[in-house]
C-alpha cells in the first residue's frame, strides 16, 4: 500500500546501453476502445509511456538535467511552468504525477542510463531516499555493465569456438592436400630410382609426367593458400592500373585452349571492343578468369561448350563465364565459394583444393565488384562479375 509519504515507483527503467536518444513505445494490449473519451486517455497514455520510455529522452527536464549534470535531479512540483515542457507537462499533470526524481546510472564516470521515480504529492524527495535511489542506481548500473560483459564473453567464447573449428576443418584438408601429391611423388621416385624395377622408357616418360604434375598441383596449392592468408590479414594490396580487359580474356583463352582442346571442348571468348582501357589489377582478374574458365573445362563434359564473355552494362564491366556442364545444385550456390569447398558428392568432385572459388570472389570485392552464379542441375553453369570502372 503506498501513501502520499513514499515515492511511488512507477517508473524504475534503465536506459539502452547505447545513450543515443531514441524513440520507443509500447502499444495498449487488447482490444481499441469504443467510447471516444476512453480511445483519448488510451491514446494519451500510449504517448505518455513512448516518452517516459527514454529516462534520458531530451522531452524531460529532470533527466536531461541529471544526465548533464552526473547528479540526482527533482522537480518538487511539476505542474510549475519550469518544470518540464508544456506537452510533458500537461500530460505528467493529467495522470496524477505531482513531482519526479532523476538519478543518473553511472559506469565508470559514463552515462549508461536513468532511474526515475515519479509519485503523486508535491514536494521533495527526502535525503534517505534520494540516498536510497543513488544506491539502487550504483547496483543497477553494476549488474548492467556485468550482463553486457557476460555477453560479450559469450560472443568472444562462440567466435573462439568458430575459429578452432575453421582451424581443425583447414588442418584436415590441407593433410589431405598435400598428402595426396606427395605421395604420389615419393611413389614414382622410389619406382625410378629402384635398380631391381624394371622401368620401360614410355614408363619412365610417364612418371616423370605425373611427378611434374603433381609438383605442380602442390605449388598451385600453396600459392592459393598464401594468397588467401593475405586477403584475410590485409595484407594483399591490388596494383591498379589501366588495362584493357580484352588483352586478359584473350590470354587467358590461349592458356585454356589445349586443357579444351583434349576434351574437345569448344572454348569461346569474346569482349566488347567498345570497352577501353579501365583501372584494375590485370594479374588478379586474370586469375579470377583462369581460375572460372578451368573449373568450367574441369566439368564440361567431352565436346561441350564453354564460353568467356565481356560486356559494358550500367557504367561496370560485367564478365561472363558458362558452361554445358551438369549445373550446380541450388543448395550448393553460396557453399561453393567458401574455403575448401566443391559442388556435388565427395565421390563425384574432380581434383581441386576448394579455394579457388573462395579467392576468386576475394579478388572480385576488392575491386569493388561481385560474383556469382546461376545454375540449374542438367542445364549447365554461367558465374558472373562485375568490376566498376572508376
Amino acid at each position: 500500500m503506498s501513501t502520499p509519504q513514499r515515492p511511488r515507483f512507477d517508473a524504475v527503467r534503465g536506459a539502452p546501453l547505447d545513450p543515443s536518444p531514441t524513440d520507443s513505445g509500447r502499444a495498449p494490449r487488447g482490444r481499441q476502445p469504443s467510447n471516444p473519451r476512453s480511445a483519448s486517455i488510451t491514446a494519451e497514455r500510449w504517448d505518455l509511456d513512448r516518452t517516459l520510455g527514454d529516462p534520458l529522452g531530451p522531452n524531460l527536464r529532470g533527466p536531461a538535467l541529471t544526465a548533464a549534470s552526473r547528479e540526482p535531479v527533482q522537480i518538487p512540483d511539476i505542474s510549475q511552468e519550469h518544470a518540464d515542457t508544456p506537452r510533458m507537462r500537461a500530460l505528467l499533470v493529467r495522470f496524477g504525477f505531482r513531482a519526479s526524481l532523476a538519478v543518473p546510472l553511472l559506469r565508470e564516470d559514463r552515462i549508461i542510463g536513468g532511474l526515475v521515480v515519479r509519485r503523486k504529492s508535491t514536494g521533495e524527495f527526502r535525503p534517505e531516499v534520494i540516498e536510497l535511489l543513488k544506491t539502487f542506481a550504483t547496483q543497477s548500473a553494476l549488474a548492467i555493465q556485468n550482463a553486457r560483459l557476460f555477453r560479450e564473453i559469450e560472443d568472444k567464447g562462440r567466435q573462439i569456438e568458430a575459429a578452432n573449428r575453421h582451424k581443425s576443418e583447414f588442418l584436415a584438408n590441407m593433410s589431405h592436400e598435400l598428402r595426396t601429391p606427395l605421395n604420389a611423388i615419393i611413389g614414382f621416385s622410389e619406382v625410378l630410382l629402384d635398380p631391381s624395377l624394371k622401368v620401360s622408357e614410355d614408363e619412365r616418360s610417364q612418371f616423370l609426367t605425373d611427378v611434374l604434375g603433381s609438383g605442380k598441383h602442390l605449388l598451385n596449392l600453396i600459392n592459393e593458400v598464401l594468397d588467401l592468408a593475405k586477403v584475410e590479414s590485409g595484407k594483399m594490396e591490388l596494383q591498379i592500373e589501366p588495362a584493357l580487359l580484352q588483352d586478359v580474356i584473350e590470354a587467358v583463352s590461349n592458356t585454356m585452349r589445349s586443357l579444351a582442346a583434349k576434351k574437345s571442348i569448344d572454348l569461346r571468348a569474346d569482349c566488347d571492343e567498345r570497352l577501353g582501357p579501365f583501372p584494375m589489377d590485370g594479374a588478379r582478374v586474370k586469375q579470377v578468369l583462369l581460375n572460372l574458365v578451368g573449373n568450367a573445362i574441369k566439368f564440361t563434359p567431352l565436346a561441350g561448350q564453354v564460353w568467356v564473355r565481356g560486356d559494358v552494362e550500367d557504367g561496370s564491366v560485367r564478365v561472363e563465364v558458362g558452361d554445358t556442364g551438369p549445373g550446380i545444385p541450388a543448395e550448393d550456390h553460396e557453399r561453393i565459394f567458401l574455403e575448401f569447398q566443391q559442388a556435388g558428392s565427395d565421390a563425384g568432385k574432380p581434383q581441386g583444393t576448394g579455394l579457388g572459388l573462395a579467392l576468386a570472389k576475394k579478388f572480385v570485392e576488392m575491386h569493388g565488384g561481385k560474383l556469382w552464379v546461376e545454375s540449374e542441375v542438367g542445364k549447365g553453369s554461367t558465374f558472373t562479375f562485375t568490376l566498376p570502372i572508376r
